[in-house]
């Protein structure tokens, strides 16, 4: 990346994260010096808030695996939230008395998966839904097929209708109960917390927390196969250096 030398940030820490021309860069359109000044600042505050071992969560191996990690086969994808730096905004649509935000520093955050847990993770969700698929199916069959109606006249009574609800009901609350005897079994085997990785762990002992509140025992993420964001621990160990034979993908995923 060639340096910009009217650029307060060139070559630092979140120039190289960034990783744009400058005209495509968010912070080269800040007409404030100091507004670039404090997003270095910020970012680099931030990067001083995660553990140097960082990146062991978009190694090779599946960071769920609790014993002999499988190879990874993806990523899951989550993010996480911390109060500090501190960041302030009006209190009504930005203006008014300014408050402090819940949100100082937001890392997206790419976790290594295997299949197998990939799988459990995914089949948690799908078997509150089939459950309620399966259950409204069902209370249709017995309204309409014939030898098994009930002896409701579907197009004049609104309880079939009631009954066809209920079965949804029953399903979506089978579901819950089935979905969390499933997760049970997978527990021992990995972790269906992101708070449980130890790595994570370790950052919600520092203030993370999950950006989007889940008060089950298992997190919700967004599956890829490839990673979304390039290993912030090189670009910790790199920060207020200025390297210029630094390559622009060496903190990229394989």
């Amino acid at each position: 990346m060639a340096k910009n030398e009217n650029c307060v940030v060139t070559d630092t820490s979140i120039c190289k994260w960034i990783d744009k021309d400058c005209g495509e860069c968010y912070i080269g359109g800040m007409k404030n010096e100091d507004d670039r000044k404090d997003a270095l600042s910020n970012f680099e505050a931030m990067l001083n808030l995660l553990p140097d071992n960082f990146d062991d969560l978009s190694g090779d191996k599946c960071a769920f695996c609790k014993k002999d990690p499988r190879p990874r086969a993806g990523y899951a994808l989550i993010d996480l939230g911390h109060k500090d730096p501190e960041s302030k905004r009006g209190m009504f649509f930005g203006l008014g008395k300014k408050i402090r935000r819940r949100i100082g520093s937001l890392v997206p955050m790419n976790i290594s998966v295997c299949k197998e847990c990939r799988s459990a993770l995914r089949w948690y969700e799908a078997i509150k839904w089939l459950s309620i698929a399966f259950f409204a199916a069902v209370a249709i069959m017995l309204l309409v097929v014939p030898g098994t109606g009930l002896g409701f006249d579907t197009s004049s009574s609104f309880i079939p209708y009631l009954i066809v609800i209920g079965g949804g009901v029953f399903g979506y609350f089978a579901g819950k109960f089935l979905a969390k005897q499933f997760i049970k079994a997978k527990s021992s085997q990995m972790y269906t917390n992101v708070f449980e990785i130890p790595v994570c762990a370790d950052m919600q002992e520092r203030g993370w927390f999950l950006v989007q509140e889940n008060n089950g025992a298992v997190t919700r993420y967004i599956f890829s196969k490839k990673p979304m964001l390039r290993k912030i621990g090189d670009l910790k160990r790199l920060a207020g250096e200025n390297d210029e034979e630094f390559s622009q993908t060496s903190f990229l995923e394989d």
